[in-house]
């Protein structure tokens, strides 16, 4: 009896998870056929095509297009996902009908930290993004402004350098990836706040990974810090010294003669956005360059002059490799 009830139980099992296989692979044509979605997988409920993804998701992802297509549609847990694998389709999405992809998917970061998306990161396309991103070329990283802070770069790269060889002669080992971020760090608080700041003190302020769960009070210790450097600038009336990128935005706060009607939020949000977007991009493309030039030492005795020779770093010809050297 017991072995007899142990079928009927398994035979129902079976049944029942064959009739929500077909029932699902049923409702999941219909909702490609009546939404006009793309082929793709089925997937389960919850974890969608997830588990159709290993150590290797990109080449998962070939393999997939290859069955369904070079532009398929996937859930990836609860996200539904539209995947483009070939050229062709990649031009009409990105070039051809770029507005329609213009926008950036709404998150809990975004919503937090960037003052409801008031930054360029994250804000949707319209006329504000055009006219910060406008004020943002124009204004705060135009090749003049960028010039002005040619002295403030050379006094940070001097530190730098002289750290450096302070440490060689104590026959120290230096940890440069360290170094140069601390450098980027530097050289973008100077430009964008118009002073450096400890690196205690980023960490006070939430600028560490570890605190971006906790979004909303990280949201709030990024307005504080921001709010007093607002502050700062507005009581500070030092006219000799070098215009920071707060200094410039805050010329348009309020302003009804201008086309940039921002406010604090936004000159808060775009604060955040140059300093994280300068910070870590610049350090990981000196910290590779250093990376080349210790493998190939050749090059580092000398560099390419504009006429294709080789030009020396000596002290006697060229002291140091400036920014125009490098520009064709």
């Amino acid at each position: 009896m017991a072995s007899m009830a142990w079928i009927v139980f398994s035979s129902t099992l079976a049944l029942i998870a064959a009739l929500s296989f077909f029932l699902r692979e049923w409702l999941w044509t219909r909702l490609i056929r009546d939404r006009k979605l793309p082929p793709g997988p089925t997937g389960w409920p919850v974890f969608g095509s997830l588990h159709l993804l290993g150590k290797l998701p990109h080449q998962d992802l070939h393999q997939l297009a290859e069955k369904y297509g070079p532009i398929m549609y996937m859930r990836l847990g609860l996200v539904p996902t539209v995947v483009v694998s070939s050229p062709r389709a990649a031009e009409s999405i990105l070039k051809t009908h770029d507005l329609v992809f213009a926008n950036r998917q709404p998150n809990e970061a975004a919503k937090y930290i960037s003052y409801e998306q008031k930054n360029v990161s994250f804000a949707p396309y319209g006329s504000y993004w055009r006219n910060v991103r406008k004020m943002c070329t124009l204004e705060l990283l135009s090749n003049h402004k960028i010039n002005s802070f040619m002295s403030t770069r050379k006094e940070e790269l001097a530190l730098l350098i002289g750290s450096i060889k302070d440490a060689s002669r104590e026959r120290a080992a230096v940890d440069l990836s360290a170094k140069v971020s601390s450098l980027s760090a530097d050289i973008s608080c100077r430009m964008v706040f118009g002073k450096k700041y400890l690196e205690k003190e980023f960490d006070e302020k939430g600028f560490t990974p570890g605190l971006t769960k906790r979004m909303k009070a990280v949201g709030k210790v990024f307005d504080d810090f921001f709010e007093k450097i607002i502050e700062e600038h507005i009581q500070l009336k030092d006219e000799t010294r070098t215009r920071d990128f707060v200094d410039v935005m805050l010329d348009f706060l309020g302003s009804e003669e201008t086309e940039y009607r921002i406010g604090r939020d936004n000159i808060k949000a775009i604060m955040l956005d140059m300093l994280v977007g300068s910070m870590d991009t610049s350090a990981t493309a000196i910290e590779w360059t250093l990376s080349e030039l210790i493998k190939h030492p050749r090059y580092v005795a000398g560099g390419t002059g504009h006429d294709g020779g080789v030009w020396s770093c000596n002290p006697e010809s060229k002291p140091s490799v400036r920014r125009s050297d490098l520009s064709p």
